[in-house]
């Protein structure tokens, strides 16, 4: 029997291939992503995760206890290992704090964000529907990339094929599996994966951002 997060891929189709091998992806892997459009996209990035972050905490107060902290365990007992590798990418691209609490929103990270904290308000399995593509997407790219020539490019690639990380994706698709495909359900799950792939492309084109 076809579990949910493997049901919910299935549904997508050629949308999930387009974001774990969008050309940015490619790029990446390549070697040939512009350091300064990298640059754009960890800002970007950075400002993602800390409102993921939030939503996570808003739809974990409306989860049955033991799956909340099952999830919560995995995405916060270990975050040393992802702050490591921020540092780095940061230092060495002199990316500051200033400098990203100073930049705002590209407007399609403002949607995205705006679409977690939905889907977060509605309830626990809608929302881990909606945040399934971000975390398991990036392992399989992580994956995919590790081994570019690049070596800040690698450094970030390692970090989301690691065993570690890849903790924080089962946890999160183990509790999924809890909970049967509805079409509410599959429409978080393809409109997250469809605003992974505006990511990857507001980013390579370095869109203007706004401030909230």
């Amino acid at each position: 029997m076809v579990n949910t997060h493997e049901r919910l891929r299935e549904l997508v189709g050629d949308l999930w291939n387009n974001y774990v091998h969008h050309e940015f992806v490619e790029r990446l892997k390549d070697g040939s992503l512009p350091m300064d459009v990298f640059r754009y996209y960890l800002i970007q990035d950075t400002k993602y995760v800390r409102e993921m972050q939030k939503a996570v905490i808003e739809a974990a107060s409306k989860a049955p206890l033991n799956e909340a902290i099952d999830v919560l365990t995995a995405m916060f007992s270990n975050v040393e290992r992802g702050a490591e590798v921020h540092e780095r990418l940061f230092r060495d691209l002199s990316i500051t704090e200033e400098e990203v609490n100073n930049t705002g929103f590209n407007l399609v990270n403002y949607a995205y964000t705006r679409h977690l904290h939905y889907y977060a308000s509605l309830g626990w399995p809608q929302f881990l529907a909606a945040w399934a593509p971000c975390m398991w997407g990036y392992n399989e790219i992580g994956k995919y990339v590790v081994g570019t020539k690049n070596a800040l490019f690698n450094a970030w690639a390692e970090f989301y094929a690691s065993g570690d990380y890849w903790s924080r994706v089962e946890a999160i698709l183990r509790t999924l599996d809890k909970y049967e495909v509805t079409p509410e359900i599959e429409r978080a799950f393809r409109d997250s994966v469809n605003f992974e792939i505006m990511f990857w492309e507001a980013s390579l084109r370095k869109d203007p951002t706004i401030f909230l």
